[in-house]
């Protein structure tokens, strides 16, 4: 389940302040809620009442020892703010003082703490001052990893010592009814007596490591006060790539598109190579939309879904959305849902840069790419599902890169160290001066 779901089911409010403790995964899952929050336009702060990794160490831009009025002015419009204080150890944070919190807090509409330490182990049971919980909180999660299952306990939980009191043995392999007993024991019976009426919730994070989670899950809840939910440290993506090919080539003189480069037409080398892409399990699905009954005809050859545009001279924008229709019967079941439109006249377009594009992309947690050369944006870009109805929206020969531009801060650019990867060939070029490197060497 995704984090915002669980959010949901735990029951919304108009401004959530969540304390995420525990371990497990405590970083990767605020990061995650708060990029996705950001997505849907809200303004999101981040931050620790103990430590957390810089911001640089994560990908991310920080306000670190930044005054309240510029972390305010950050949350003025829709993204991810970190903001904490510098620490001793140079490679994390510390929380904002008490009065800049709360001038900064003012401004966010959903706030995400990180107040709890673990020291990267994947359970944890609480020492006397943990943790620590600011007193606005109005959810607190507690955190689990699945890897700690089947384990012996010291070698996988934070706060042994404690952890041994709870069970009252020494040694103990850790079952799914020890984990639930330490956290309502450890974390639960004391955050209900000392924070009453905030809505506390169990994740198993890392729910992709087990056989059978919901037994898992059913045999933890046989031992808590509160319910307990399954999370996936990596949730599934659905790739799904549409090459646009119905294009009128009026500047070219001809049908660019068939235009044979080294004995091929043009189209058909990076169809050829979003193929490969396709069969090596690098994407989900591959859809071609074409007004050319040449080009749907080869596809169709090539065992590659082909759909037609009737009305081309709408322009770009009813081939993207023709091709997302018919790229959504290809969804993924509960997976998220990835868009990636190409336009079929860029021949030098390798298929090395696109896999490294997509692998960047996945690394990014950015729910928007493009490639880019000197940060000017080109083709291919890619979607998150949420912006399907935004593109859904587009008239006339207005593309993706619309939509691109009104959500800069989800960006993520992929710099390719040669610009002719991304030209299209509006006009025809001499065969005597065409680069050195041809599709052939793509």
């Amino acid at each position: 389940m995704k984090l915002y779901q669980i959010i949901e089911k735990m029951g919304n409010i108009e401004k959530p302040v969540i304390s995420f403790v525990g371990a497990g995964g405590k970083t990767s899952c605020i990061l995650e809620l708060a990029d996705d929050w950001a997505g849907r336009g809200k303004r999101v702060l981040v931050t620790t009442t103990v430590h957390m990794e810089r911001p640089e160490i994560l990908g991310r831009r920080g306000w670190i020892d930044q005054p309240a009025e510029n972390i305010r002015k950050a949350l003025e419009t829709p993204g991810v703010v970190i903001a904490g204080s510098a620490s001793e150890t140079p490679e994390k944070i510390r929380g904002l003082s008490e009065r800049i919190y709360f001038q900064a807090a003012s401004k966010a509409q959903g706030v995400l703490i990180e107040a709890d330490g673990s020291r990267k182990f994947p359970v944890k049971v609480p020492g006397k001052k943990e943790p620590v919980i600011r007193e606005d909180t109005t959810h607190i999660l507690i955190l689990a990893g699945a890897s700690a299952l089947g384990r012996p306990l010291e070698q996988v939980c934070h706060r042994l010592e404690y952890a041994r009191k709870l069970l009252g043995s020494g040694t103990a392999v850790l079952t799914g009814e020890l984990l639930g007993k330490l956290l309502e024991k450890g974390y639960v019976e004391p955050l209900k007596r000392q924070y009453p009426g905030r809505k506390i919730a169990v994740i198993l994070n890392q729910q992709d490591l087990l056989k059978d989670p919901e037994k898992v899950r059913a045999r933890m809840e046989a031992g808590l006060s509160v319910p307990v939910f399954l999370h996936s440290r990596e949730e599934k993506k659905g790739i799904h790539m549409i090459l646009l090919a119905a294009g009128f080539s009026r500047r070219f003189g001809e049908n660019k598109l068939l235009y044979p480069i080294k004995g091929k037409p043009m189209y058909l080398w990076t169809m050829e190579r979003l193929k490969e892409i396709q069969e090596e399990g690098l994407a989900d699905s591959l859809t071609v939309v074409s007004q050319y009954e040449e080009i749907i005809k080869e596809a169709a050859r090539q065992g590659i879904f082909g759909v037609k545009n009737p009305r081309s001279e709408r322009g770009i924008s009813s081939s993207l959305q023709i091709g997302l229709k018919a790229a959504e019967s290809h969804k993924c079941g509960e997976a998220e849902d990835y868009y990636m439109f190409f336009v079929a006249d860029q021949p030098f377009l390798r298929k090395k840069t696109v896999e490294n594009f997509l692998a960047d992309f996945e690394k990014s947690g950015k729910k928007i790419g493009c490639m880019s050369y000197g940060k000017v944006p080109g083709n291919p870009v890619i979607f998150h599902e949420r912006f399907v109805p935004e593109l859904m929206e587009l008239r006339g020969d207005t593309g993706g890169k619309r939509v691109l531009k009104k959500h800069m801060e989800e960006v993520f650019f992929y710099e390719t160290e040669d610009p002719g990867e991304l030209e299209d060939w509006d006009t025809k070029k001499d065969p005597g001066t065409e680069k050195a490197k041809t599709p052939m060497q793509a």
